[in-house]
């Protein structure tokens, strides 16, 4: 096919520029709903012409273009608001700077939502190894958590602002994962207990402190005030560690870590699972 000389390249756009189209033939030819075409009339980013016989609208080239830049600004993760801004300002420093912007605030979102992955992740293996370790004991290895800081008790509110709140980071975390009770025990009674924030950590460092990792006598107990006798079930689960403890010629070094894991909720009370972690002795 020879070439034209009188053939224009962009002959297609130039005639097809004053064509105009009502609200159902976007949708139809583009996708763009009624509703989206309204709304962004609202805002002010569309200003169709009317058919002065029926009153439709209809979008002309201009109009049509300027949907197809919303939706490319949209699609990369851009407000409306910020969208109008951009357009208003045409400059390409000012655009740089926004879209950098964007780029660390959706960095920022991934990193978070990866985080809550782990968490769903961890929450739904201990759901799927519930069975059996729930009253159950068995020797497993304690993973390292810093001891971020120390108060008396989960009840002691008063305390949570200094001793909790100026150390966590409640956007991102909660509380219930980054407590851990600590008990100290003899084969007799309990004597002492106390509230530790705790952090993982992959190794010790000098002038941290951490609580005890390694072997420990391991199992899942039910709590809350679902369970009738809380109190008889920790007294019980004491003595049973002792027993299995003797058994198994281990000995335990006195404390308890208890972790609150899982709660549901049966007319209103809660049902709570906790792993209990008691250190062996390595001297034994």
């Amino acid at each position: 096919m020879e070439n034209d000389p009188q053939k224009h390249i962009d002959d297609i756009d130039l005639n097809n520029q004053n064509n105009t189209f009502q609200t159902g033939e976007l949708f139809r030819y583009l996708g763009f709903t009624r509703d989206t075409l309204r709304h962004y009339e609202t805002m002010g980013f569309l200003k169709p012409c009317h058919d002065q016989t029926n009153n439709y609208r209809q979008y002309g080239f201009d109009e049509i273009y300027k949907l197809l830049v919303i939706e490319f600004y949209k699609k990369r993760g851009f407000a409306l608001a910020e969208i109008n801004q951009m357009i208003a300002n045409d400059q390409l420093i000012p655009l740089t700077a926004n879209l950098v912007q964007k780029q660390t605030a959706i960095e920022q979102e991934i990193k978070k939502q990866q985080q809550l992955l782990l968490k769903l992740a961890d929450t739904q293996a201990f759901c799927q190894t519930l069975p059996q370790h729930l009253n159950q004991f068995s020797v497993m290895d304690f993973p390292l958590y810093e001891i971020v800081s120390s108060f008396s008790a989960i009840s002691a509110f008063d305390e949570y602002q200094e001793k909790v709140l100026a150390h966590i980071n409640l956007a991102d975390e909660d509380l219930l994962s980054n407590m851990i009770r600590c008990v100290t025990f003899d084969a007799t009674q309990y004597h002492d207990t106390e509230m530790h924030l705790v952090a993982p950590a992959s190794h010790r460092e000098i002038g941290k402190d951490y609580l005890d990792d390694g072997p420990c006598l391991h199992i899942v107990v039910e709590s809350g005030r679902y369970s009738d006798a809380t109190n008889q079930v920790i007294e019980k689960t004491r003595l049973a560690a002792y027993q299995w403890a003797n058994k198994n010629q281990l000995r335990l070094t006195g404390t308890v870590y208890l972790h609150v894991r899982l709660i549901l909720f049966h007319d209103n009370l809660e049902q709570a699972f906790v792993e209990a972690w008691a250190p062996i002795d390595r001297n034994n």
